[in-house]
């Protein structure tokens, strides 16, 4: 069993059970989160190794109205400016036009929807090497 722990930050159900299968199988420990208040509640109180993150993160209410990229500056910050692994997923927008303002928020690599899920255990070894 990988000892390595990731944090899935996904609010869509079937991309979220996806992403957490296949690090599953492939042996690591998965912590899921469906909105930015519990994605920063768990990387305080889990400290995940790596974290893969939904840029388009629904607003559920007033007071969870972040996005990714909102929540990749927050646990940047957490961290104390020093980068925490991340690898960006994105649906619905290009991943060329937002490839700059994930790198700044720490972003390993981007990710397109639908994920493959070879090209997710690749990143992941990558990133967590």
């Amino acid at each position: 069993m990988n000892t390595k722990k990731i944090l899935v930050v996904e609010d869509d159900k079937v991309s979220q059970k996806l992403i957490s299968s296949a690090l599953t199988s492939a042996g690591y420990q998965v912590l899921t989160a469906e909105d930015a208040v519990t994605a920063v509640q768990l990387a305080r109180t889990e400290d995940p190794d790596l974290i893969t993150l939904d840029i388009n993160l629904a607003v559920r209410s007033p007071d969870d109205a972040w996005d990714g990229f909102t929540v990749a500056s927050w646990l940047r910050h957490m961290n104390e400016g020093k980068p925490r692994p991340a690898i960006v997923v994105v649906s619905g927008l290009d991943p060329h036009e937002i490839i700059e303002k994930a790198a700044a928020v720490g972003a390993y690599t981007l990710l397109a929807k639908p994920i493959q899920k070879q090209k997710l255990l690749d990143a992941v070894a990558a990133c967590l090497k």
